[in-house]
């Protein structure tokens, strides 16, 4: 059975680029292009990997990434954070307080082989 990912952002080319390349690596893939909707999927698709835009409109990258970090359902799943933005890992670190850091934090734009290497080595393939 493939490992579930689900990529939440709120650019369609993203959510498009990052669907095909983890369906062509042999992943089941779900998109959301907002945090709300993330958090829905996150909860009734049972991701193996969520990887989370800190830029969205409706919730934040980062009220998304709170809200996954504290829900029973959800608190488990390995997260990789995408940004457009430089000094991701200080803003994080400035703004989690006790919850546990994200497992790669990634900036755009990707390299789509680093990037895939990256999914893999955080899900454990």
């Amino acid at each position: 059975m493939a490992k579930k990912i689900l990529i939440i952002d709120d650019e369609k080319d993203m959510l498009v680029y990052l669907g095909t390349l983890f369906r062509k690596a042999g992943y089941e893939a779900e998109t959301a292009p907002n945090g709300e909707q993330g958090l829905a999927l996150a909860k009734s698709f049972g991701p193996d990997l969520i990887t989370l835009d800190v830029m969205m409109p409706k919730k934040s990258g980062l009220k998304a990434y709170t809200e996954l970090r504290t829900s029973p359902d959800t608190k488990a799943i390995p997260i990789i954070v995408l940004t457009g933005l430089s000094k991701q890992e200080d803003f994080f670190g400035d703004n989690l307080g006790d919850l546990p850091r994200p497992e790669a934090i990634v900036e755009k734009p990707i390299d789509r082989d680093d990037f895939l290497k990256k999914a893999r080595q955080v899900m454990g393939d």
